[in-house]
């Protein structure tokens, strides 16, 4: 079939439209007082885009990368020798989203541990040093640069950030601490996304013919489930009055697929997702965000919504029963896309 221009240049638009109103959807809902969306909505496109993201580790972008790495147009070293480097590197994303959230842990930088109530109900305790007459008391008996590197340790000890635990032990984080945990998590979140939109769109604008109409259609579905994942997420995140971060996440994420298209617009005589260069670069890519995804899916939403202690105070009962449906039902969708895209 011909390569049509005209109907890719469309395509592209149609995807930056689909890829942006769903991320930002939620975040409009949030912000513009006129649009009254039930809670009820936050709810289920919450947990319904954690089991989009799952799917989207599991089923779209792993087996892709050893669909790809294990074509047997490469070299025997992908094909014969190490068949589970797909999986080696998906590790390797997942060590390394390990080491940036351990970095940029907001209680790293803590260095003593008080009960969280202890500054208001513990008592203020005081002790006495009684001193006979001829004896001297210890401050008396050090000398005075001895006294002043001992206040000057007293008052560093006291300017370093105390980590306050609950009742059962829990790390109970300051609200400016708890908002830098959301934004680097929605951020290690939109990364593992970003990472092979751009080339789901290369794919997407080389295609031609009855498959590029069934990848079109599959594409959308795709952008907007995801979309609308991360969107929930962060929509999520208490933002500063006024703030530009958030819109700029979502308008990120609009453009990554479309600028994917755009490349492959321009290099439809050149790249070849078939090519030797084409299988390792897609490959490899799909390989690392699907790390970054099972690590942020898993560890960072789905233990953080239903095995930690605060999920057990926020989902009780029914609820916690309809959030997990929602996982399986957005988990069960995007697998059916898989089967196109």
């Amino acid at each position: 079939d011909a390569y049509n221009t005209p109907l890719h240049v469309g395509a592209l638009f149609i995807i930056l439209a689909v890829s942006f109103l769903a991320c930002a959807l939620p975040l409009i809902a949030a912000v513009v007082p006129g649009i009254r969306i039930p809670r009820p909505f936050f709810f289920a496109v919450r947990h319904f885009g954690t089991g989009v993201l799952l799917a989207t580790a599991f089923v779209h972008l792993l087996p892709t990368a050893f669909t790809l790495l294990g074509n047997p147009c490469l070299s025997s070293f992908w094909v014969e020798d190490y068949p589970a480097m797909p999986g080696a590197i998906a590790l390797a994303g997942i060590f390394l989203v390990t080491i940036i959230e351990m970095v940029f842990q907001p209680a790293r930088h803590m260095t003593h541990v008080v009960p969280d109530d202890s500054v208001l109900s513990s008592p203020t305790t005081t002790t006495t040093t009684t001193t006979t007459p001829g004896q001297e008391s210890p401050s008396q008996s050090r000398s005075p640069s001895q006294a002043d590197e001992r206040l000057s340790k007293r008052v560093d000890e006291e300017n370093r950030p105390v980590a306050r635990v609950d009742a059962h032990g829990a790390l109970v984080l300051s609200p400016a601490q708890q908002h830098q945990k959301d934004i680097l998590q929605c951020m290690m979140l939109e990364v593992g996304i970003l990472f092979h939109s751009v080339f789901i769109g290369m794919t997407l604008s080389v295609s031609v013919g009855h498959e590029f109409v069934i990848l079109l259609v599959a594409v959308a579905f795709h952008q907007t489930f995801e979309g609308l994942a991360l969107g929930s997420r962060i929509a999520s995140i208490d933002w500063p009055e006024g703030s530009l971060q958030p819109w700029m996440m979502a308008l990120a994420y609009g453009c990554t697929t479309p600028v994917g298209q755009a490349i492959g617009l321009a290099t439809h005589r050149l790249y070849s997702p078939d090519s030797e260069f084409g299988l390792i670069l897609v490959g490899t890519m799909n390989a690392i965000s699907s790390g970054l995804l099972v690590f942020a899916a898993l560890i960072e939403l789905l233990a953080e919504d239903f095995l930690s202690d605060e999920s057990w105070r926020i989902l009780r009962g029914s609820k916690r029963v309809w959030a997990c449906l929602l996982v399986f039902f957005g988990a069960f969708g995007m697998s059916l896309v898989g089967a196109w895209a």
